[in-house]
């Protein structure tokens, strides 16, 4: 079977929501020595930030009780990054994801529709009082699977 090689982890669970820096520093490090072009990494980088920032601001609970996880699983072709928080969730099954940010009357409102563009791979579930986890995948160039719109 291909690729079933184990990947690599790095994992991260914060109880407290500052630690936003050293997610977005950890992911640009893994994907400079995973061999990531500049631009990937910067898209990257922008794509786990805005995950965080969501859990972080979305999740709907008290700071003391909520728990911010993030997984890098590191792969010979990609990286695949999973946000998870342990909020009060949502029902996702309406959710609609912008497709053309600048549709938009305002800045707010953008982060999954930027997620969505800047990925290779997206997925969000989510269940109202369980939390939200935010998974991205990210192909090193010339590894890249066809994406699907």
């Amino acid at each position: 079977m291909k690729n079933s090689k184990k990947p690599r982890r790095v994992f991260f669970e914060f109880k407290n929501p500052r630690y936003l820096r050293i997610v977005r520093d950890n992911a640009e490090v893994i994907a400079r020595r995973m061999g990531f072009e500049e631009d990937q990494v910067f898209e990257l980088a922008m794509v786990v930030d805005e995950a965080y920032a969501n859990a972080v601001e979305h999740s709907g609970r008290l700071v003391e009780l909520s728990s911010l996880e993030v997984e890098f699983l590191i792969y010979s072709n990609r990286l695949e990054v999973c946000v998870k928080d342990t909020g009060c969730g949502f029902d996702s099954t309406h959710l609609k994801i912008p497709r053309n940010l600048r549709s938009l009357e305002s800045t707010r409102g953008r982060g999954l529709g930027l997620i969505k563009m800047l990925s290779d791979s997206f997925e969000l579930s989510s269940t109202p009082g369980s939390g939200t986890i935010i998974r991205i995948i990210k192909y090193l160039s010339g590894q890249q699977r066809i994406k699907v719109a």
